[in-house]
């Protein structure tokens, strides 16, 4: 697998792990009191629950080391960070004291341009 990819796979794996850990250690913090949406143990623990199955199929495609199948997981990767980020950017314009979602706003959006470029570079190579 390209080094490039390898360290995209591994940047989504953090941020899935990371995710896991805010919406079930910090959800009432994060969640509830600095968020638009407010806070809901049920639908942060299935988002924490989502986030390992993701981790998994990332930690699998990582360990399978096999091109074709990480450019796959690389562009739902980059979908998910595109419409993540758009999520969080609507929350914040919607409610800017809901400081919670400009963090997320701004890692989805690195994360996209990061997928992208090298979806684009896969695609021109």
């Amino acid at each position: 697998m390209r080094r490039d990819i390898r360290v995209f796979l591994i940047v989504c794996l953090a941020a899935f792990i990371a995710s896991f850990v805010i919406q079930t250690l910090f959800q009432s913090v994060l969640g509830g009191e600095k968020s638009a949406w407010g806070g809901n143990p049920g639908w942060q623990r299935e988002i924490a629950f989502w986030n390992v199955g993701m981790s998994l199929i990332v930690l699998q495609t990582l360990r399978l080391n096999d091109d074709r199948f990480a450019i796959a997981v690389t562009r739902g990767c980059t979908l998910l960070f595109l419409l993540l980020g758009v999520n969080h950017a609507f929350a914040f314009t919607q409610t800017p004291s809901a400081y919670f979602h400009w963090p997320p706003l701004i890692l989805n959006a690195v994360g996209f341009a990061y997928g992208l470029k090298l979806l684009l570079a896969w695609r021109n190579r």
